[in-house]
């Protein structure tokens, strides 16, 4: 009996480790077999963890042991509820490896990792809708607030990725951007190969700019996730040709994040109608200009761009920058420094009010009868921004064959809450010195401009080619004949004038240019804050000469200006030279303008109305020589900026005219009497007077 009843406790052990062995082999044969009975557990385990239907078809393998992995011939996920796609995944052939400490850690609220997703076929819906709710944030994610991505986050995070082909439509209200990206290839390492990379082709629109874009990247899903605190989405290669807005660009370097932080790191070249076309798809707020091409390096670090120009032609332009964008302040901040060896006025017109538009198309012609810029000024985009910008240009191009160009030009721009600044403006010219600055308050209403310039030591000639003589063409048998050429310096001319010399005129009019401007008007456009501008000029030569030539004719002095014709022209040196004129509501009038040589004295009075743009002015020679055959009569200016008008003072011609008919009435040839002007060496001294009104305030 003893012996039967211990039977059953011999063979307890060895029935359990038939049981573990049973179990280890049904379950070594379900890891072989795939566990094809779990097909539809495992589906609804994954629509219980994902929040969305998840449906499972053909093909169903798993391995649960060692390398976690789940072979799907057929996968879809469904979008959540009340989001208008027909899916957010539908894939083929997909093989899924993971890790079960990712999974514990996804459960705990942490993003998911996946260690491997293979498919031959997968085609996504990314979209986001207006209140944040993203198709890819799964289960209860809390939507987005608008025009933040923080939904991004909850975007799975793969450690290998391939895809034999693809289509991602992105959809994403929040940040206006709606794409077609279709994709091939891989990323990671897949059974040990490292996978080539994708090839990439994008069309759509990208924050409600057009998007056609050919892209190679090393991955794809870091483009489109967002950095999250101690895990930032890893950047890839990336190189790109394309357009995006009005711009083409060409890219080549490092990306992630796009949608989100937007990190980049690479070569740029950039082309486009307008700077303004650049800054549209990053939100950078850039002035219109002319075509621009602009070659160097740009970088991205989660609220500041970098961008390194090495190249950027602007029209005529060529210039480099170094800039910094800055999206974190309040207020964006651009800051950095401009540079270049040439910058031409005209390139800036369409930040000012002229030239052409975005897009190289020509502005608004202004009336036939208008030649002040009278298209608005784009105060919105003042407001958009601060800036902080060192200037340093070695030429600055007015544009004009009749100025040369400033060299050396310094400033700084300052921007801030919508007033422009230009401080401390440094340039040469002709060896002289421009000095001062200006403002232009965009928040007023209208718009307000000021400005206090300063000219010292300009060579007049120098710098305004007009008043250069044309050079006096000679032939070779004569060219030994002609006297030697002036020394370098047109002060050379006033010694030599001073000294009775007879030296040739290479001007008309020489010396060093003294000038100060103070001014202030306002308006939506240029033509406005002229038309209201308040302010005064003065300007003066100082070792200033005037051509003979040119004293007789302006004075019509028709004997004397014979006389100079035969035996040449010569350098008379000014006593004084002065130009000033008062502005009062964009009316500017000519104040003690005078030129004083040992010849004559010549004075300018009358009007320049900027609101109509209409001239009224008059010059008068007072002649200080005697002689037989003059008209004396004052010369006019009238007409418009547009179309200036110079013609003689018809009643003073008329005056004399008749005298000369009644001398002639009377005793014949006493009529030239009409015309002898004996000359005048009275009337006080009209520097003193000119130097008064220089020192007196503005009315």
């Amino acid at each position: 009996m003893m012996d039967l009843a211990a039977a059953p406790a011999r063979r307890g052990p060895f029935s359990g480790l038939v049981a573990v062995g049973a179990t280890v082999l049904l379950l070594a044969l379900c890891e072989i077999a795939g566990w094809p009975f779990l097909r539809h557990p495992v589906q609804d385990a994954m629509t219980r963890g994902a929040g969305v239907p998840v449906k499972i078809d053909d093909g169903f393998a798993a391995r649960f042991f060692w390398h976690p992995r789940l072979t799907v011939g057929h996968l879809t996920i469904d979008a959540p509820l009340g989001m208008p796609v027909p899916y957010l995944l539908d894939a083929k052939e997909v093989v899924l490896q993971w890790r079960w400490s990712d999974l514990w850690r996804w459960q705990r609220g942490r993003t998911l990792r996946i260690e491997q997703l293979r498919a031959r076929e997968l085609t996504a819906h990314l979209m986001r809708d207006a209140q944040g709710r993203a198709t890819w944030a799964l289960r209860d994610a809390a939507p987005a607030a608008a025009g933040t991505d923080d939904t991004l986050a909850a975007m799975p995070r793969f450690g290998e990725l391939w895809i034999g082909s693809g289509q991602i439509h992105v959809d994403d209200r929040l940040v206006d951007t709606r794409l077609k990206i279709v994709v091939k290839g891989g990323e990671g390492s897949v059974l040990g190969e490292t996978a080539p990379g994708y090839e990439v082709t994008a069309v759509g629109d990208y924050r409600k700019l057009p998007v056609r874009l050919l892209a190679r990247a090393g991955g794809a899903l870091p483009l489109l996730m967002a950095d999250t605190p101690g895990a930032p989405a890893a950047a890839v290669a990336l190189h790109l040709d394309g357009e995006i807005g009005r711009a083409s660009l060409n890219f080549d370097g490092t990306a992630a994040a796009l949608i989100g932080a937007q990190r980049l790191d690479g070569d740029l070249r950039v082309k486009g109608p307008s700077l303004a076309a650049v800054g549209e798809p990053i939100r950078v707020t850039l002035p219109r200009s002319p075509p621009f091409d602009l070659v160097g390096h740009l970088s991205h670090d989660p609220g500041t761009w970098h961008l390194r120009a090495d190249s950027l032609s602007i029209g005529r332009s060529r210039l480099a920058a170094d800039m910094r964008y800055n999206t974190r302040s309040a207020r964006p901040l651009l800051s950095g420094k401009l540079t270049g060896t040439r910058l031409a006025l005209a390139d800036l017109g369409p930040a000012v009010g002229t030239g052409t538009e975005p897009g190289g198309n020509a502005a608004p012609k202004p009336r036939a009868t208008r030649v002040l810029p009278e298209r608005r000024f784009d105060l919105p985009s003042l407001r958009a921004m601060d800036a902080n910008i060192q200037v340093a240009i070695d030429e600055f191009d007015f544009g004009s064959e009749g100025l040369a160009p400033l060299r050396n030009l310094q400033t700084q721009v300052l921007l801030q809450a919508g007033v422009l600044q230009l401080q401390d403006l440094k340039a040469t010219v002709a060896g002289g010195q421009v000095s001062g600055s200006t403002q232009f308050d965009g928040t007023a209403e209208p718009a307000t401009w000021s400005t206090d310039l300063h000219m010292v030591g300009i060579d007049v000639a120098g710098w305004v080619r007009a008043v250069r003589k044309p050079p006096a063409t000679t032939t070779a048998s004569t060219a030994k004949d002609k006297p030697p050429q002036p020394p370098a310096g047109l002060r050379a001319e006033r010694q030599a004038a001073l000294h009775g010399g007879d030296r040739p005129v290479r001007a008309y009019v020489t010396g060093a240019l003294q000038a100060d401007v103070q001014a202030k008007g306002a308006g939506r456009s240029t033509a406005e804050i002229l038309g209201s501008l308040e302010g005064k000029l003065n300007a003066s030569l100082k070792d200033g000469t005037l051509s003979h030539l040119a004293t007789e004719l302006a004075g019509l002095d028709v004997a004397q200006a014979l006389g100079v014709a035969v035996r040449g022209d010569e350098s008379l040196p000014l006593r004084c030279a002065h130009f000033g004129m008062n502005i009062d509501h964009g009316v500017a009038t000519a104040r003690n303008a005078v030129i004083d040589s040992r010849d004559s004295t010549l004075r300018v009075d009358g009007q320049i109305d900027l609101r109509s743009e209409s001239l009224n002015l008059r010059a008068v020679v007072k002649p200080k020589d005697f002689s037989l055959m003059s008209l004396r009569t004052p010369l006019l200016v009238t007409g418009t900026l547009a179309d200036p008008t110079v013609s003689l003072d018809k009643k003073h011609l008329a005056t004399r005219a008749l005298a000369a008919v009644a001398l002639g009435a009377v005793a014949g040839p006493a009529a030239l009497l009409a015309f002898v002007d004996p000359g005048s060496r009275d009337g006080g001294d009209p520097c003193a007077a000119a130097v008064s009104a220089a020192s007196a305030p503005a009315r």
